[in-house]
């Protein structure tokens, strides 16, 4: 009867030993008496098996290690410049990412599917994300100027599908800038921003008289 060596399994693999003899008789650990035994703890196994009178036994030790836990997130969507970082820190693992990197963090700055396998005692566990980017809607109020009083100026912000906020709270695509002042302006696309300003100063009209 051989049981053979200790194992290191991960949760879930099946074992079965087999003490088959023919014409034997079998006591188990737990006390159980078929000739085979499915193995689903760690522990210590033995087992005594009799033919013909004679008996011999075999012991062994099983452990069943768990897997690690990795979860890189729901797949998203992020606006152009930003950055994501993946963290899989589990105590213990190794990690293996899709580009053949090696290290627990993985920083993401482009559109792509992210796969990582953690291993731990020989176990491994694989998730994967995917992250899409938004661009950003582009804004352009033009460098500060100065006008004349009485000198139309109009700021266009128009960007197709955006939104618009001005510094007044006013949400058109357009402001009226004849009248001086700060003007800032932020769109918003698909859940990304972007801002822009301009200084607009005004200048009077020189006085002139020349009487009646």
């Amino acid at each position: 009867v051989d049981l053979g060596p200790a194992q290191s399994l991960c949760v879930g693999t099946p074992l079965q030993f087999d003490a088959t003899v023919p014409g034997g008789t079998y006591l188990w650990q737990n006390g159980a008496t078929t000739p085979t035994f499915n193995v689903t703890t760690s522990g210590n196994y033995s087992v005594t098996v009799t033919a013909n009178n004679c008996s011999n036994s075999d012991a062994t030790q099983v452990t069943f290690n768990t897997y690690p836990v990795v979860d890189l997130g729901n797949d998203t969507t992020l606006c152009a410049g930003q950055t994501l970082l993946l963290d899989a820190t589990y105590p213990g693992a190794t990690y293996l990412w899709q580009n053949a990197s090696t290290g627990p963090t993985f920083t993401v700055n482009s559109a792509g599917t992210y796969d990582l396998d953690v291993t731990l005692n020989g176990c491994s566990v694989n998730d994967a994300i995917t992250v899409g980017y938004n661009p950003l809607p582009v804004v352009n109020l033009g460098n500060d100027t100065t006008i004349c009083d009485g000198q139309p100026l109009v700021l266009n912000a128009s960007y197709p599908g955006a939104t618009y906020l001005w510094q007044d709270g006013s949400t058109a695509a357009t402001i009226d800038a004849s009248g001086g002042g700060a003007f800032s302006v932020t769109l918003t696309l698909n859940g990304c921003t972007t801002s822009d300003a301009r200084n607009v100063t005004v200048n009077p009209l020189p006085v002139v008289d020349l009487g009646n």
